[in-house]
């Protein structure tokens, strides 16, 4: 004959099963993605709307052909591209992203971001998308598909340490500085297209401060999300979820410890015999 173990900790909860006869099972947690990822949370939905809403108004023939009038106009959609439409849809889309992307290196994100910003720059590429608005929207897609890529690392809630973040955003702001400081202060025309040399300063200052501004920026929400006294609701559900009790972790013998002793049954005393 089996034996049953008749301790608390033996305790069963239903499985939620309509049909009774269905045998339960113990009452487990669920998991934190099935718990708190059944729906996306309204931060997050905004957040998404907004940046595809920027994102798509970045790349209409209409914007990109107003910002080709002038290098400012151009560096100033891509710097908004990149410090605040990009950073929206990233942190919006978060909850939806596949595994794999989950998994991508930092130094991948740093790399894609300068190849795109510094690549963009150069004057062969820039004169070429000014004159073609076909290339003009696939150059501007690129640069914010490299921006998505550098800004995922420091939206993931599962990715870098606070502390990492703030140091990636420092090694990141470095390279920018390089094209922003030629542009600003050079005295030399770059680009065909462009036939001012102070709106090639302006643009430079546009690249120099961006940088600068994205560093201080993401510095400042980190660390005021590290000195939060309380902690970030789950990701995809702001309301509060009702979860089931669970059995305690520790034995039933182990609480039987802290009751008081019984009283111990009085026994007769022997006298004692007069000394010899």
């Amino acid at each position: 004959m089996r034996r049953t173990c008749s301790s608390s900790t033996a305790r069963r909860w239903p499985t939620g099963l309509s049909n009774s006869s269905t045998p339960s099972l113990p009452a487990t947690r669920p998991p934190p993605r099935l718990r708190d990822n059944s729906r996306m949370a309204g931060r997050h939905r905004a957040a998404l709307a907004a940046g595809s809403l920027l994102s798509i108004a970045a790349l209409l023939p209409p914007a990109i052909g107003f910002a080709d009038r002038r290098l400012s106009l151009h560096m100033l959609l891509e710097m908004l591209a990149l410090a605040v439409v990009i950073p929206l849809l990233a942190y919006g889309a978060h909850p939806l992203m596949p595994g794999r992307l989950k998994r991508l290196h930092p130094i991948a994100g740093i790399i894609a971001l300068n190849v795109v910003l510094c690549g963009s720059q150069l004057p062969a590429v820039l004169d070429l998308t000014t004159r073609d608005v076909m290339l003009g929207e696939a150059a501007q897609a690129a640069f914010m598909a490299g921006a998505f890529l550098f800004w995922w690392p420091i939206v993931r809630p599962d990715g870098l340490t606070p502390i990492a973040k703030i140091g990636y955003l420092m090694v990141a702001g470095v390279p920018p500085t390089i094209p922003g400081i030629t542009l600003a202060f050079s005295h030399h025309l770059f680009y065909q297209a462009f036939r001012s040399i102070e709106d090639q300063q302006i643009a430079g200052l546009l690249l120099f401060g961006t940088a600068k501004f994205a560093l201080v920026a993401g510095t400042f929400v980190i660390l005021w999300r590290m000195l939060a006294p309380e902690s970030e609701p789950p990701d995809r559900d702001d309301r509060d979820i009702a979860v089931p009790d669970l059995p305690p972790n520790a034995p039933a013998w182990l609480g039987r410890l802290d009751d008081e002793l019984p009283a111990e049954a009085a026994r007769p005393h022997a006298p004692v015999p007069a000394g010899r």
